[in-house]
């Protein structure tokens, strides 16, 4: 059943519903939409009810080991806040259509969560799922690669541009990070350097995408997940190798930045988050004082309640006429949330982020079984990544920030308890003699 879950989330990673380059070369995967993405006459996506499916049957299996309760609370707390502000909403004149979209990948990345949690006991499980996330990356870095090879070449590294969607940053990113833990754990040169060939691959994807954000979560990921490895072998490895290529790298920077040539397109990304005030950052920035205007025309505790648009200052970057729902969609995740729901809405959405970070740090560290720290350490960074994704391109709106986001919660809900770093330790059977 994890490998029916995993493919699944496969054919969810590669819809290629409204992407640039199917309307340009070809959409292998355009059927996943229809199928399994569109609503239903209950208006809910036959995925949901797939997953549902899949957790009515890990129902029947039997007794289980017990999820992590914290874990149990905090999500079942993002349930009862989304329902509660959405009722705030539609109190206060909220359109139930927009509000239905803002609150739907909330729901369905919660019940997500709990159904991998049902079906995956140990770490190989939860391996199986990122197999299939590797294999979804390597698909769309593909399409990635073929678009800037044949029609898409002039758009790669320009401001607002993409080969294929936002939120793909998501699958290279963390494939990236599954690349790097995989290449640590065999260690031979056969794995570093399969490994290696397929992450200069997904960076390449990621480049040519043009989503600057992607860097830093990149980066940030990488930081966590070096934190995070115990203190080894391994580690020292990488201790050596970060030596050696820290002088390359300080002088890649030292000669790039500011160069527009194609090989400093990574420091061009990087320097322009902060510095370079293109488009996309002014609309941004506009966005962002809409949705601090509209906090502050409500109440700071409970927000407008879902359904509601915030507040736009300035009509010079309205896309009405290609999305009516764009006032209901911020790109900033977290300030929308602030000005929907108020710092009570927020924080009882957030709250399970920190809880699920620190159960999964706790197995990275704490854990006796390698690879249970691997998934661990992994999911951790996941959750860096989707945090940005959530802060700064439309991440709770978004399929794969949140389906990635139920894993790593999935992980902390499971893990812990299995890999023997939560609740009370199992006693052995007492042999009773004849």
């Amino acid at each position: 059943m994890v490998q029916f879950v995993g493919f699944l989330l496969f054919l969810v990673f590669v819809d290629e519903y409204g992407l640039p380059y199917a309307r340009a070369i070809a959409s292998p995967f355009g059927w996943v939409h229809p199928l399994l993405l569109d609503p239903t006459a209950i208006k809910v996506r036959p995925f949901d009810l797939l997953v549902v499916g899949v957790l009515i049957w890990a129902s029947t299996k039997g007794k289980r080991e017990a999820m992590v309760a914290p874990m149990k609370t905090a999500l079942f707390l993002v349930v009862l806040t989304t329902i509660f502000f959405f009722a705030y909403g539609m109190h206060h004149g909220g359109d139930a259509r927009a509000a239905s979209w803002q609150v739907y990948l909330i729901f369905s990345a919660v019940l997500l969560a709990f159904t991998v949690a049902a079906i995956a006991r140990k770490a190989a499980d939860f391996t199986v799922l990122a197999k299939w996330l590797v294999a979804a990356a390597i698909y769309r870095a593909a399409m990635c690669w073929i678009s800037y090879l044949t029609w898409a070449h002039h758009l790669a590294g320009a401001t607002g541009a993409t080969l294929t969607s936002h939120d793909d940053t998501i699958t290279w990113v963390v494939g990236v990070f599954v690349l790097v833990v995989d290449a640590i754990a065999e260690g031979s040169p056969k794995v570093y350097v399969r490994d290696g060939v397929l992450a200069l691959f997904f960076l390449g994807a990621i480049q040519f995408n043009s989503r600057r954000i992607a860097w830093v979560s990149l980066a940030m990921g990488l930081v966590v997940l070096y934190t995070l490895f115990p203190r080894s072998a391994a580690k020292r490895r990488i201790n050596r190798a970060m030596t050696i290529f820290a002088p390359i790298v300080a002088l890649y920077v030292a000669v790039g930045w500011g160069r527009p040539n194609p090989i400093f397109f990574p420091l061009r990304s990087l320097s322009s988050v902060s510095t370079q005030e293109d488009t996309s950052t002014l609309a941004r920035n506009a966005e962002n004082l809409g949705l601090i205007a509209t906090s502050n025309s409500s109440s700071l505790a409970l927000g407008t309640g879902w359904g509601k648009p915030y507040i736009f200052l300035t009509k010079k970057y309205d896309i009405s006429g290609i999305f009516d729902l764009w006032q209901y969609v911020p790109h900033n995740s977290i300030l929308g949330l602030l000005a929907f729901t108020g710092f009570i809405g927020f924080a009882g959405f957030w709250l399970v982020m920190p809880t699920a970070l620190f159960l999964n740090a706790r197995v990275a560290r704490l854990a006796a079984d390698t690879k249970a720290r691997d998934v661990a350490a992994v999911a951790a960074a996941q959750l860096i990544v989707c945090a940005n994704q959530l802060y700064g391109d439309m991440g709770i709106f978004l399929l794969k920030p949140m389906y990635a986001l139920a894993i790593s919660y999935a992980i902390a809900l499971r893990l812990p308890t299995t890999a023997g770093v939560w609740g009370t330790p199992r006693q052995p059977a007492t042999v009773r003699r004849a």
